[in-house]
């Protein structure tokens, strides 16, 4: 495992962007995605569901991000950009943002 990690330190600086821009976006649909069941758990009255569908959707986050900060500061940076790339298209998709 520290052997992968070294390895894509010790690449350019663009890879690493692209790396994390693309695990970002991933990362970001589904965390967004899923915020789409949760509101239909909280609003059905499912309590129960939602709360530990929120923990699970937070936990999920931040270890992805804790993982891509072991990858560097240019990784963990592009990935939040990711996030928030994600996040307006699924907004854009679901009509929430104009």
């Amino acid at each position: 495992m520290t052997g992968n990690i070294l390895s894509l330190q010790a690449t350019g600086i663009g890879f690493q962007a692209g790396i994390g821009l693309v695990a970002g976006l991933l990362i970001g649909l589904l965390h967004f995605a899923t915020l789409r069941w949760n509101l239909h758990f909280f609003t059905g009255g499912s309590l129960p569901k939602a709360f530990l569908l929120q923990l699970l959707r937070l936990c999920f986050l931040g270890g992805a991000l804790a993982l891509l900060a072991t990858f560097g500061a240019m990784t963990l940076l592009c990935g939040m950009l990711g996030i928030l790339i994600a996040r307006s298209l699924v907004l854009r998709r679901t009509g929430s943002l104009s």
